[in-house]
């Protein structure tokens, strides 16, 4: 009757261990601090926080460098599963409005797994939306990951490990990359493989892996492109050699893992099968055969004159630091955030982009080492949602705790998805600025194994006070929350009163206001459980007429 209806609310704060039970706290940068530009490899950052008051006190609008002033904010956070928390926020700028929406997952807890969502499982395809990537892998919740190449081939453009096995090559662009210690970093990987020949030592770099073909240099290839190696086009020369495994095992292993050791270290030495001169080779390929593909007169030549059939070659696929001990790895762009400190990333995938506003998608990483914040804020809707620059993105990121974050995929791409309480599956939570759902390239993605309990208390209106004009009719969301946080439907019936009676709440879950103004407690019982949330009817000026909606205002957070 009242689960997982999902309303906006206004004026708490709220501390990041229980899902609306005051579990963010307002945290501010340092006002007028300048951004500063620093290194530092491994990215273990500071706590998050979220804004939620209408009007906005100084504080807020001083805060947040890069930001025009804000005149008001409202939102609500709901539990999405034990160790998820999704926050949606309306917040007025003099520059116009924006539309946030907030994930926050805590990686450190048994029940939550992150991971690297690929469209149509390929590297090279015609992409897919993040909410089919989310729905087909069985994930809870998810946001688009990296730029890519949106008019032609439609891969990733930076590196890619999903389940600890490497799909793609790096490129000089920062990632989002989980050990398989569970340690979290924001770094750049530098790649470094090369082919080599045993019999004689000689060893030349490789141009890249399941990446775009270089115009004169070696590259790997394996079925994971989803697409081979094509016809050279009018005066490229082009060889091709077909890579066996050596001394094939009784279950061939792709190039990024040992035979017998999920993810574990390669080289891996293969045996020239075939060579192929100046002609196309298609995938799908022979169980755990890769292609050694070399572009140009003098790459080609090399493998034509170095690799005939029956050779052993060693394929190194390597980086800098080392993707053998990731879990996943997702790349993205720009840096906003290093040491706790809003940065001017040097290497921007987009630098033309920098003062422009967008719809963006960023993450960052808590001073806990294991909880990420994903943040989306929609642009180029003019009523809806203006969107924020770079340096207003890091500024927000830095303001809400961030001690290292980074950007991924902006524009149209913006996107994040989420399974709500008491929905069957999950769905795209923001407005995208296309008018619909983008297909990317790939995704970070969330996966919960939490089995739901028994309700051990109820959240009204998502933990916020409820403040009415007198009149007015409203719906109100009840969810039941389980001890491990995760959201439950409420035991039946639901009873709820209101002390003083200044309002009523029908059997479908909407309050109807009377014309009596003051302040009480909204109070809910179910099944021995009960949750409580603050009443405030304010009343109605004579002119004014009756209010389609309810909320007219919210006081400033105030410290728990």
């Amino acid at each position: 009757m009242f689960y997982g209806e999902v309303y906006m609310g206004f004026g708490a704060r709220f501390r990041a261990d229980r899902a609306g039970e005051d579990y963010m706290r307002v945290r501010g940068a340092s006002a007028g601090r300048a951004p500063a530009i620093r290194s530092r490899r491994h990215a273990i950052w500071a706590c998050v926080a979220v804004f939620l008051a209408v009007p906005a006190g100084p504080g807020l609008a001083q805060s947040l460098d890069f930001w025009p002033a804000v005149f008001s904010s409202s939102g609500f956070t709901v539990p999405v599963a034990s160790g998820i928390l999704y926050s949606h926020f309306k917040v007025g700028t003099a520059a116009g409005p924006l539309n946030v929406h907030h994930l926050s997952v805590d990686l450190g807890n048994p029940t939550v797994r992150a991971g690297a969502g690929l469209a149509h499982n390929r590297i090279m395809s015609d992409d897919e939306t993040v909410s089919s990537m989310v729905t087909r892998s069985g994930a809870i919740a998810g946001v688009n990951g990296d730029f890519f190449d949106i008019r032609g081939s439609g891969m990733p453009l930076n590196i890619v490990v999903r389940d600890g096995e490497l799909l793609r090559s790096p490129t000089a662009w920062v990632a989002f990359a989980i050990r398989k210690d569970g340690r979290l970093r924001i770094d750049r990987f530098k790649w470094t493989g090369t082919v080599v020949l045993p019999g004689t030592g000689e060893s030349h770099a490789l141009a890249g892996y399941n990446a775009g073909l270089p115009p004169d240099g070696l590259m790997v290839i394996s079925d994971a492109l989803g697409y081979g190696a094509p016809a050279p086009e009018p005066g490229m020369r082009q060889t091709v050699a077909e890579l066996a495994p050596a001394g094939l095992p009784a279950t061939p292993v792709g190039p990024g893992k040992a035979a017998g050791v999920p993810g574990a270290s390669t080289p891996g030495l293969y045996t020239v099968k075939q060579v192929w001169v100046q002609q196309a080779f298609y995938a799908p390929f022979p169980a755990g055969e890769i292609l050694l593909v070399g572009r140009g007169r003098a790459a080609a030549k090399w493998i034509r004159d170095k690799v005939p059939a029956g050779t052993v070659v060693g394929v190194n696929l390597t980086t800098d630091p080392d993707w053998h001990e990731l879990r996943a790895a997702i790349g993205g762009g720009p840096v906003l955030v290093q040491c706790g400190l809003v940065v001017n990333d040097p290497h921007p995938p987009s630098p033309r982009e920098r003062n422009v506003r967008y719809p963006v998608t960023a993450l960052g990483i808590l001073k806990d080492g294991h909880t990420v914040i994903l943040v989306e804020v929609d642009g180029r809707q003019p009523h809806l949602s203006i969107g924020l620059t770079q340096p207003q993105l890091a500024a927000y990121m830095n303001w809400l705790g961030a001690s290292e974050a980074m950007a991924f995929d902006s524009g149209g791409s913006a996107t994040m998805v989420v399974r709500l309480p008491g929905r069957p599956q999950a769905a795209v939570v923001n407005s995208p600025s296309d008018g619909h759902e983008r297909r990317v390239a790939n995704a970070l993605l969330f996966y919960s194994t939490a089995v739901p309990g028994p309700a051990v208390r109820l959240m009204l209106n998502a933990n916020q006070p409820l403040r009415l004009l007198t009149g007015a009719t409203a719906p109100l969301s009840i969810i039941g929350v389980d001890a491990q946080g995760n959201p439950v439907a409420p035991p039946q019936p639901v009873r709820v009163t209101a002390q003083p009676q200044l309002v009523t709440v029908t059997a479908a879950g909407v309050v109807r206001v009377g014309e009596i103004a003051g302040t009480g407690v909204l109070r809910a019982e179910s099944g021995g459980v009960s949750g409580t949330v603050p009443l405030s009817v304010v009343a109605r000026r004579a002119e004014q007429p009756p209010p389609a909606a309810a909320t007219v205002g919210a006081q400033l957070p105030i410290e728990p």
